[in-house]
């Protein structure tokens, strides 16, 4: 158990290290925003059809995330902003025990709502997420009522997460996806979430070749979305 608890340590560390890459990466670019397009299976960080300045500023909130903040509850961690008339939800990566555990379990379930199978760690760490945000009042922005936050989700939601934040955002924007929400995925150097593809809302994959997570897990699991070369 102490050696779980290690990795989860140096896991953050690194991982917080790797959005730190991600982030110099992507500024090193030409900042000049692309025109919205049809979407494409790739792209370099100049000419695909999102804006650079977005995938940086969710960078800086997955790397704020793990450096403390947002709601933290049953070892998982999560941020929502309201933004310019839309919800941004920042899903932490991982960072104790409990979320090296979802990393591991691998084992596919079928899941109604995405109507997918999915990897199992991660569809439990968006549940718990997902219960919390459903029960919330959603009636107002986010405020602190007692020890109750509240979390409305305007009809635009973009989610964004690193590693398994990642992973659990877009296991969750598929489900805001199926009930209407007009969605926007942005994951840094994410793993694979399911060996299908299914309905899915639009997804923005940013990755460094050097980054080992996004090849994991191994086939049959497939990745989906825009891939981001950083």
């Amino acid at each position: 158990m102490q050696k779980i608890k290690v990795i989860g340590y140096v896991a953050t560390l690194m991982y917080s290290s790797l959005i730190i890459g991600i982030i110099l990466l992507l500024s090193s670019c030409s900042s000049k925003d692309t025109e919205e397009k049809e979407d494409v299976l790739s792209g370099s960080k100049a000419n695909l059809p999102v804006s650079l300045t977005l995938l940086i500023e969710y960078a800086e909130y997955c790397k704020a995330i793990y450096d403390g903040g947002g709601d933290d509850r049953d070892n998982v961690a999560f941020d929502v902003k309201q933004k310019d008339g839309l919800t941004v939800i920042i899903i932490r990566g991982t960072a104790n025990e409990s979320n090296v555990e979802s990393d591991a379990d691998i084992a596919l379930e079928s899941d109604v709502r995405a109507g997918i199978l999915l990897h199992k760690g991660f569809r439990d760490a968006a549940v718990t997420i997902m219960q919390i945000i459903d029960t919330s009042t959603t009636t107002s922005r986010s405020v602190i009522q007692g020890n109750q936050l509240q979390y409305p989700l305007a009809s635009t939601v973009h989610l964004t997460g690193h590693s398994l934040g990642g992973a659990v955002a877009q296991i969750m924007g598929r489900w805001l996806h199926k009930r209407g929400y007009n969605v926007q995925v942005f994951s840094y150097g994410s793993p694979k979430i399911s060996t299908q593809s299914g309905d899915k809302p639009r997804h923005w994959r940013v990755v460094r070749p050097s980054d080992p997570v996004p090849f994991m897990p191994p086939w049959p699991y497939i990745h989906t979305g825009v891939f981001v070369n950083s």
